[in-house]
């Protein structure tokens, strides 16, 4: 079974529910207690670096979910905008650290939304104690603690999932549905944007060490939405970035560009950019457009519209499917219901692609993935 129609079944494979099982003998070995029964979903959210309102607006949405703790990203942090969610309620237990929430709490799954050279601490922490873990990507920015964590994760067997949740816009899935049914034939060319108004930005933005890079920050996004639509696995990436406009932020690069050649002898464009004007109608814009040996399929209007242009046929815009809740979609895996829109290892490929991306970009080279 090709990639394209392995991410389109939706059924749970047996070697995944037997890993879960394991998973969960092994916490109880470790915590010396029985997890919740299995409708319950204790979720236990670290830091708030992100989307953590992914989460934190889906579990209102899910029978038996509840936030069951939160872990500050700084001892200090005022958690007073947590207490006007809804998925925070009286039963919230708030602590200092990670390692006291994980050692003290019996969670279903750990939320890791961390400035991103912390996120793989935290994930690896969480995995250790045969909890399953929903991170902000990227959920590394070196190559040492996205090895550090890929062991952690195989050797407890949990599920991890990064919040690539562009996935689930029902543009995008529209796009990876189309390709899949044959609509352009092979693809060939895909060409994507990411662009965003500049803002404000924290101060962990201004040093590649706390940073990470552009590419693993906003790139992502677009690195995992090419793959995801394409159906195509990337063999070798060269780029380019830098920071032209923001020197107060010299760790962030406010534009750049991947080059991907795809298995199959195509090509992928992938640029990106803190360059959006503040006027402009929309903070982020978006882009996705796939050429085939057939057809072209493209994304309009901000994400509103799709339109395929295949063989003798007008051009002709697509119907989009309904859009879908990221933490339903987690959970509904975890449950044995559905298959989780990201497979269990493409967060950490993902994020190794990026991490050479960015690896291309500041020694000029081609590299191999």
């Amino acid at each position: 079974m090709d990639r394209r129609n392995f991410l389109t079944v939706m059924g749970v494979g047996s070697s995944y529910l037997a890993k879960t099982m394991t998973s969960e003998a092994a916490s109880r070995d470790r915590q010396g207690a029985a997890r919740s029964d299995p409708a319950k979903i204790d979720v236990g959210l670290i830091g708030k670096d992100g989307h953590a309102y992914y989460v934190l607006n889906g579990i209102p949405k899910v029978d038996g979910a509840r936030l069951a703790a939160y872990a500050k990203g700084d001892s200090a942090e005022d958690v007073s905008w947590l207490q006007k969610e809804r998925a925070f309620t009286d039963q919230t237990a708030i602590f200092d650290s990670y390692d006291e929430m994980l050692e003290k709490v019996h969670l279903t799954v750990a939320v890791v939304c961390l400035p991103y050279y912390r996120n793989a601490g935290a994930c690896i922490a969480a995995a250790r104690r045969g909890i399953h873990v929903i991170s902000e990507k990227p959920v590394a920015t070196t190559e040492a603690d996205l090895d550090a964590l890929e062991r952690a994760v195989k050797e407890s067997g949990v599920r991890l999932t990064a919040m690539l949740a562009m996935r689930l816009i029902p543009a995008y899935l529209c796009i990876h549905r189309a390709v899949a049914a044959g609509t352009i034939g092979e693809p060939i060319l895909a060409t994507a944007q990411k662009s965003y108004k500049w803002d404000e930005r924290p101060d962990f933005y201004r040093r590649r060490e706390t940073y990470g890079g552009s590419f693993l920050w906003v790139g992502i996004h677009a690195v995992d939405y090419v793959r995801f639509a394409t159906g195509l696995e990337y063999s070798h990436v060269m780029g380019h970035h830098g920071n032209n406009a923001h020197p107060d932020y010299p760790g962030c690069e406010d534009h750049g560009a991947m080059i991907f050649r795809f298995e199959n002898g195509g090509t992928a464009v992938i640029h990106m950019d803190y360059l959006r004007p503040p006027k402009a109608p929309t903070h982020g814009d978006d882009r996705l457009r796939i050429a085939g040996s057939d057809g072209v399929i493209e994304i309009k209007d901000f994400g509103r519209r799709v339109e395929l242009i295949a063989g003798d046929q007008e051009p002709r815009d697509l119907d989009l499917p309904e859009s879908r809740d990221f933490f339903v979609d987690f959970v509904a895996e975890l449950r044995g219901e559905t298959k989780h829109i990201i497979g269990p290892d493409e967060a950490i490929r993902v994020t190794r692609i990026c991490i050479k991306a960015r690896e291309a970009a500041d020694t000029g080279r081609v590299i191999p993935l």
